[in-house]
């Protein structure tokens, strides 16, 4: 999806060639804190003139790294759950219909995102990651209709052995009739007989937290984010680091 991956020693470098008010893209993912240095991600991204974060699991082995962060004056981002799918289980709304969408219906779905409440440049950074990725066999756009109106959307992304479900969001004014449940069923259902693995992050403690729990995702480990710009965050308020 037009994504940019940089070796560094002990994280891989995630970056995407438009402007993002947010840095859940434009990221440096660490699998080893005892090698990684921010200050060579940090490079990166200021070539490029972008924000970014510095995702650690909150595991015992990262901490040193996070108290590292904190000192260089990284805030801390509200924290996202790792979740791994294990079994399929929960009941859909039948009334709610669930189909893949085309790249030529993409306004469709965009209208029934809350893509339209961004602020404009990630408004404009988003329709841009979308037109990419519709133009590939790997993403499946899921559209929801209740009643034949478009109600939520969800997108199913296959590379290899592995699936991860994103975007997932339903109009304000459908939720709790079970939309959310019902897309989530169907894109377990397009996954290819080959994949291993299927996983998903969302906000600790948010919304699609039970969803995805009664669905049949456990949680591996928290996400924890560290950025220097917590002033462009979409609507989320950071934690300030500790002085």
């Amino acid at each position: 999806m037009g994504c940019i991956r940089i070796r560094l020693p002990g994280a891989f470098v995630h970056v995407y060639d438009v402007g993002r008010s947010s840095t859940f893209y434009n990221c440096v993912l660490v699998h080893d804190p005892a090698l990684f240095h921010a200050d060579e991600a940090q490079r990166i991204f200021e070539e490029r003139k972008l924000p970014f974060s510095v995702k650690i699991p909150d595991l015992k082995s990262f901490a040193d790294l996070a108290e590292a962060l904190r000192a260089d004056e990284y805030s801390l981002l509200p924290p996202w759950n790792l979740m791994m799918h294990e079994k399929v289980i929960g009941e859909g709304n039948p009334d709610v219909v669930v189909k893949s969408v085309a790249s030529s219906q993409m306004s469709e779905w965009i209208t029934a995102s809350n893509i339209n409440e961004l602020p404009q440049i990630s408004r404009v950074a988003r329709r841009k990651m979308l037109e990419e990725a519709s133009q590939t066999s790997k993403a499946k756009f899921l559209l929801a209709r209740l009643e034949e109106k478009p109600v939520g959307v969800g997108m199913l992304f296959m590379e290899g052995h592995v699936a991860s479900i994103h975007m997932m969001s339903t109009l304000p004014e459908f939720r709790r009739r079970h939309v959310a449940t019902t897309l989530v069923l169907q894109a377990l259902t397009l996954r290819n007989g080959d994949i291993d693995l299927t996983w998903l992050r969302t906000r600790k403690g948010g919304m699609g937290e039970k969803v995805y729990t009664n669905l049949g995702f456990s949680s591996i480990t928290n996400i924890l984010s560290y950025t220097t710009t917590p002033e462009l965050e979409d609507g989320i308020k950071a934690k300030k680091p500790s002085t």
